[in-house]
Parts: C-alpha cells; sequence; structure tokens
C-alpha cells in the first residue's frame, strides 16, 4: 500500500527508558532481535496513553494495526544495559500514520536501534480501515 504522508511539522516527541533482562538474552549474548519489535510496540501505546490518544482511538470505535515495519539495527544491546527509547509520529494519510523510533544506550548515547512503522487506524467492528480524526493527529503535535 503506496501512500503520500502529509507531514507532522510539530510532532509530539516521547521518551521511555528499557532495561535489558536475562530473559532478553539470547545464545549469542545480547538482546535477540524480537525484544526490539516489542519495544516499538510497547513505546507506540505507552506515547498514545499520554496523549490522551487511546482513549479517543476507542471512543471512535478503532485500532491500530501494523502495515509496514521497517527495523535497522546498528549496535548491540547486553544485559544490563539501559536503553532510552524516543518516539514520535512523524506523518499521515487518510487512514494510515509513519511512526519513528529511536533506541540508545543510556551509558554511552549510542543508537541500538531505529524504526519506522507504519500503522493503519481499523474500525474494529468492520475491520476496514477509518479516516483518522483530527481529534487524534491533534494530540500528537505541538501546538
Amino acid at each position: 500500500m503506496a501512500v503520500v504522508m502529509e507531514e507532522n511539522e510539530n510532532p509530539v516527541k516521547f521518551e521511555k527508558l528499557f532495561k535489558v533482562t536475562p530473559e532478553m538474552i539470547d545464545e549469542n549474548r545480547h538482546m535477540n532481535n524480537v525484544w526490539a519489535v516489542q519495544w516499538v510496540q510497547d513505546i507506540s501505546i505507552a506515547h498514545s496513553d499520554s496523549v490522551g490518544a487511546t482513549d479517543v482511538m476507542y471512543q471512535f470505535g478503532c485500532g491500530w494495526m501494523i502495515h509496514t515495519q521497517f527495523v535497522e539495527y546498528k549496535n548491540q544491546a547486553f544485559l544490563g544495559d539501559e536503553i532510552r527509547g524516543t518516539t514520535w509520529v512523524a506523518g499521515y494519510s487518510k487512514v494510515a500514520s509513519v511512526r519513528k523510533c529511536r533506541f540508545e544506550r543510556v551509558s554511552d548515547g549510542k543508537v541500538v536501534f531505529e524504526s519506522e512503522t507504519q500503522w493503519v487506524l481499523m474500525d474494529m467492528k468492520k475491520g476496514r480501515p477509518f479516516a483518522i480524526p483530527q481529534e487524534i493527529k491533534d494530540r500528537f503535535q505541538v501546538k
């Protein structure tokens, strides 16, 4: 689904701290990539909750679903590392938004991974895309 995105000129950025715990470590002795995808979802939900967009979404009977996701791994994360995640909504189409995330190791500032995810707003009863209400877009922009 190739869509033209309208840039979010003044996005609200959100930060959340994560910690690499024993269950996240794989046989290569670093954080398994599966956790990166989980963290993208976790920070996205936390951001939406923090600005009140989740409540507005539920009032419209909608939910976000991932359409595409690109993750670029830049450095490894290891047991005990504290990772700062930053996310923002970069743009919109009629029914989709693009969210970017950056995850950096707190101790040295190195980027562990970055992501770009296209989320589609869905009508949960009809199972079809739903036009993103302005009330939701407004929550992710600095006024």
